[in-house]
């Protein structure tokens, strides 16, 4: 690591732990449980990596499970975070909801089965196995968090504003992880640049060598970077007292209802009926 990414490493650090401070402070563990489970876990991952690093050194076989394990750990609380955004508006339609969980279930098993086939037979298995689902994980998450803004959209409903920009900071951790996910894997299995395996015992491959590390340099700048950029929106989120979840869809006043809602309930409500006769046992 080069004195730039010890800097960022140290501010992504002061990031992660005044993010937890936030949702310490301002109890958000009573709504949105998950997402602080993905916050403290960032903060333990971190700090954990670190001390591995220093312990047994950056290119120890320790540093290197230790890495790929919270990558994945990582992932699934990030997961789990997305599925409690949908929830925390969904709850109170039981049709769409039991559509949606089911909908989670079986694209995390598609996932995984696919990562596990994507690592049959690869070097590095534990790398690639969780580039991979890293990687799918995060395009279902974008797409996911795009389809929940579209539905409520769609069905006049919407989020509150610390949500949306939850939303919008899970989505550029994401959207940054794809792209990194998707070189690093294509590296690790040889699909990019393949005739480096062969020129990697000669003289070319030393002098393309420095040009690689300067190039992960900067790749890992611009991803500590983005991180702390997200971290920075969800912070920017939780400046404000959290709203109460409501029990119930939140209804415009009588006059307005009278004339704009009854069409958009019917439709929402005929969507609903029809999911709960669907997914009935």
């Amino acid at each position: 690591m080069n004195y730039l990414e010890i800097v960022l490493s140290w501010l992504t650090l002061a990031f992660v732990t005044a993010l937890c401070g936030f949702v310490f402070v301002k109890k958000l563990y009573r709504v949105l449980p998950f997402f602080s489970a993905y916050s403290f876990a960032l903060l333990a991952s971190t700090i954990g990596v670190w001390l591995v690093y220093k312990m047994f050194g950056f290119n120890s076989l320790a540093a290197y499970y230790t890495f790929w394990t919270s990558l994945l750990f990582n992932a699934a609380m990030r997961s789990l975070a997305i599925a409690e955004l949908c929830r925390y508006k969904l709850r109170v339609y039981r049709g769409i909801w039991g559509l949606v969980w089911r909908l989670f279930v079986g694209i995390s098993t598609v996932f995984f089965l696919h990562a596990s086939f994507d690592t049959w037979g690869q070097p590095n298995r534990l790398a690639i196995y969780a580039l991979t689902l890293d990687r799918d994980l995060d395009l279902a998450s974008v797409a996911i968090l795009a389809s929940l803004l579209l539905i409520h959209r769609y069905y006049g409903l919407s989020l509150e504003p610390f949500q949306r920009t939850i939303a919008a900071g899970i989505c550029l951790v994401c959207a940054v992880d794809v792209v990194g996910d998707t070189i690093l894997k294509s590296l690790f299995t040889g699909y990019l640049f393949p005739f480096l395996g062969a020129a990697s015992r000669t003289a070319f491959w030393f002098s393309l060598q420095s040009k690689f590390m300067q190039a992960e340099d900067i790749w890992s700048a611009f991803h500590l970077l983005c991180f702390m950029t997200a971290m920075g929106i969800w912070c920017y989120a939780l400046r404000r007292p959290i709203p109460r979840q409501a029990e119930a869809p939140e209804l415009l006043p009588a006059e307005v209802y009278r004339e704009l809602s009854p069409a958009i309930n019917l439709r929402l409500s005929t969507f609903n009926d029809r999911l709960v006769e669907l997914l009935k046992p």
